[in-house]
């Protein structure tokens, strides 16, 4: 489910993670915790729809396709999920939460080029290994409203990060002082996310994840260093 706009925009996305990724199964009109055998059946789930999203985009796979991929049967797939967008979200919910978290450890701006480059690295690493999801992910937001509305605040959320990075930097004097941090916020972010969309999800040359990470790096760096 989309979050409520409402409260600053981590807050939102965390919701809507927590919302997305708290395992339960529908019991009637009742959810309930998962047992063992669900927690497995529901992994099952995940696991078929990253496969098929991946290999065959969001909108040629079916909620019957899941569950056939899943070997579990179309109601099962219903006790889990609401249908199609819904195990999307739970799929995104997974992944954010660790970049979240890693974003807000990664980069340091007194740890100079090499924490940019670090936290870069991180990045297009993990988005040139999940490329397929990528595309698929970047389909499903052009055709459900509740999914880019999600799309929108895991940008202003990991934008934020950056900007609050900025503003430290800044403070130490390893930033400078006459940068916009909230504009260069959203022009990095930007920047990242639609070089590793070029690079690894729209051309067929297979780019090193060095060489991307290194650009950027660079980018990044000499913009903003004080």
């Amino acid at each position: 489910m989309a979050p409520r706009r409402s409260g600053d925009p981590r807050t939102r996305v965390l919701a809507a993670i927590e919302s997305a990724t708290t395992p339960s199964r529908r019991d009637g009109d009742a959810e309930v915790p998962l047992g063992r055998k669900a927690t497995r059946t529901r992994l099952s789930l995940l696991e078929a729809a990253y496969t098929l999203f991946t290999r065959d985009g969001y909108a040629s796979t079916s909620v019957s396709d899941i569950a056939a991929e899943a070997g579990v049967s179309l109601g099962a797939f219903y006790q889990y999920f609401r249908d199609r967008s819904d195990i999307m979200a739970a799929l995104v919910g997974e992944g954010a939460k660790k970049m979240l978290e890693d974003t807000e450890a990664a980069w340091r701006p007194a740890d100079g080029r090499e924490g940019v480059h670090r936290t870069l690295l991180s990045f297009v690493s993990h988005y040139r290994a999940t490329a397929g999801f990528q595309k698929a992910w970047e389909e499903v937001t052009h055709v459900d409203a509740e999914l880019a509305s999600l799309r929108r605040e895991l940008v202003r959320t990991f934008s934020a990060g950056v900007e609050r990075a900025l503003r430290r930097g800044q403070a130490d004097g390893t930033i400078r002082v006459d940068l916009d941090a909230a504009h260069a916020s959203v022009a990095l972010t930007a920047m990242a996310d639609r070089t590793c969309y070029l690079r690894f999800v729209l051309d067929s040359e297979r780019h090193p994840v060095s060489e991307v990470a290194d650009s950027l790096t660079d980018l990044w760096w000499n913009a903003v260093k004080a």
